[in-house]
């Protein structure tokens, strides 16, 4: 097996959640055609307990397991003791869960080219403003071009605040099986760019959308004009999502906080008028889709695995979660 060192994204991506983990890799095929397969996992109950702060990660041993039956089932028969000995290392992108990175919303009218300029400049200016904890803390982010500027530019900056201490927990895990984590991602926003890629470019070129992601047991709401973000906010629901329909208390929590982001997005932002709605979630949503077209005057779409299928991407039905899907999502 050749080693990916020199590729500018990994090959591989592993996405931990709270109810289930998922491995997706990417390879070319004899024809030299990109093929993109990925596989998922059940977990039991707070094997995985996203958290800004604190213990993430319970019952290793078991955990090490789970990911070694994704990655190489063949090292998983033999137990994970030897899998460091046993794997080529295998450079990977981790996906984790929203709840446990901490995110903000900043504009510049002007960044340095280079990355380590790029850094430096945005942690300066969210210790300035004091938006996400910076002490003993990992930024990662994405820039988005601010096409409202025009010619005279002007970048969105959606940036995450990674406590070391949570990070390590997921990189030591990662490393004591053979795969080292390269590059640190967010799922939802893993997930809306992959949205925007195969949805038609009208629809978010010239819109604003409320973006609303709904996976590990947790809320995430990004509104985005044009294409860059305005606005992000995650809220931790702290029960299962999957079946959102049979839990009416959930549903009414769902709208009342997609609303209350509604209006502190327009406080900030008086001239935003959001055109569309677009769910990320597992399963059947059509209860949802109503709430919001009727109490928010929105049209909604759904982002879930026959959105993907004009790509080739497809899964068995016992993998096409929306755990895997946030992994295929992280594949460059």
């Amino acid at each position: 097996m050749m080693w990916d060192w020199w590729s500018s994204r990994p090959l591989y991506c592993l996405k931990f959640g709270t109810d289930s983990i998922a491995w997706a890799e990417s390879e070319r095929g004899w024809r030299g055609q990109r093929r993109r397969r990925c596989s998922m996992s059940s977990l039991p109950n707070d094997m995985i307990s996203p958290s800004p702060m604190g213990l993430n990660l319970s019952n290793l041993s078991a955990l090490a397991n789970h990911i070694l039956n994704l990655t190489n089932p063949k090292v998983a028969a033999r137990g994970a003791g030897g899998a460091a000995r046993s794997v080529v290392p295998r450079r990977i992108t981790v996906l984790l869960p929203d709840s446990a990175v901490r995110a903000s919303v900043l504009h510049f009218e002007q960044l340095p080219t280079h990355r380590e300029e790029r850094e430096n400049l945005i942690r300066w200016r969210l210790g300035q403003e004091q938006l996400l904890p910076l002490n003993g803390a990992k930024i990662v982010f994405q820039v988005f071009r601010d096409r409202e500027s025009g010619s005279a530019g002007g970048h969105t900056v959606l940036t995450a605040s990674i406590q070391e201490s949570v990070l390590q927990q997921y990189e030591s895990l990662c490393e004591s099986i053979g795969l080292i984590p390269y590059d640190i991602g967010i799922t939802s926003l893993r997930l809306l760019n992959l949205w925007r890629r195969v949805s038609d470019r009208s629809k978010w070129l010239h819109r604003t959308i409320l973006w609303i992601n709904l996976s590990d047991r947790a809320l995430t709401i990004i509104v985005c004009r044009r294409g860059c973000p305005l606005f992000y906010r995650c809220k931790r629901l702290g029960e299962d999502v999957s079946d959102v329909l049979s839990k009416p208390g959930l549903l009414h929590r769902i709208r009342e906080e997609c609303a209350a982001s509604l209006e502190i997005c327009h406080q900030r932002h008086p001239s935003v008028t959001v055109d569309q709605a677009v769910i990320c979630a597992e399963g059947e949503v059509s209860t949802v889709q109503e709430q919001i077209e009727d109490k928010l005057q929105l049209s909604v779409e759904q982002l879930h695995w026959k959105s993907v299928e004009t790509l080739g991407w497809v899964a068995t039905e016992n993998h096409r979660g929306m755990t895997s899907l946030a992994a295929l999502a992280g594949l460059p």
